[in-house]
């Protein structure tokens, strides 16, 4: 008699259990799978960036950001005007037993940034040389001040990068909160001929979404985002 209550028991107990890991693969088709997430420090920054995130499975999703520059406080007083692409692959870290949403939590995310604008870059003097700022393109645009001399150039920018981010993702309700830091390596276009005493910048080495160089060449590139979201 006791050997049968004993298997009765283990019988209901494999039962049941079976029964949970059935309801959490059902619950998996109601967890969410998107998230809409926009970058608040972006608008001090003279830009807006919109990001969108798909899951694909309970460790992996991908990420792409649209900036679009120009819509946002200008903080350089540079005019700027363009748009910014950035596409990503997460992989994330840590339980999968998640309630709402497999994407939260640790992860890795090796990212492509192509970015192209105008904007306007300050001009000391109305020569075409000057040894701290080099030579001005004949065809480059120029902005004349009130007196009729050259205040600035407008200048066509753009860079590609390939950055690797290591970042966390918060869950809070249907609210996320994300943060990730990343280096790479990127290429900007050189639009001036440095050939003054003092190979100088005149141009800021933010370049809406990272910083790194500006003078034509392959150069290392740091990134650091704060953004806040809703999955649905």
């Amino acid at each position: 008699m006791k050997k049968i209550i004993l298997l009765i028991f283990c019988l209901l107990t494999v039962s049941v259990a079976n029964s949970q890991q059935d309801s959490i693969y059902r619950d998996i088709s109601l967890l969410k799978k998107n998230i809409i997430k926009i970058k608040p420090t972006s608008f001090v920054f003279g830009y807006t960036q919109i990001t969108y995130e798909r899951s694909l499975s309970p460790r992996r999703s991908f990420e792409v950001n649209v900036g679009l520059i120009g819509l946002g406080y200008d903080i350089y007083d540079r005019d700027p005007m363009g748009l910014a692409l950035r596409g990503g692959y997460k992989f994330y870290f840590g339980n999968r037993k998640i309630k709402r949403s497999f994407m939260k939590g640790l992860y890795l995310m090796p990212e492509i940034a192509f970015c192209m604008y105008d904007k306007n870059v300050p001009f000391g003097n109305d020569g075409d040389w000057d040894i701290f700022r080099g030579i001005i393109k004949k065809s480059t645009p120029i902005i004349l001040n009130q007196d009729g001399e050259v205040d600035y150039e407008r200048l066509r920018k753009y860079y590609i990068a390939l950055i690797g981010n290591v970042g966390y993702q918060w869950n809070i309700n249907r609210f996320v909160i994300e943060y990730n830091i990343g280096i790479g390596v990127g290429y900007y276009n050189k639009t001036r001929n440095y050939e003054g005493f003092l190979d100088s910048s005149i141009d800021d080495e933010h370049h809406f979404g990272f910083n790194g160089g500006n003078d034509g060449r392959y150069y290392g590139v740091i990134n650091a985002n704060l953004k806040i979201g809703y999955m649905f």
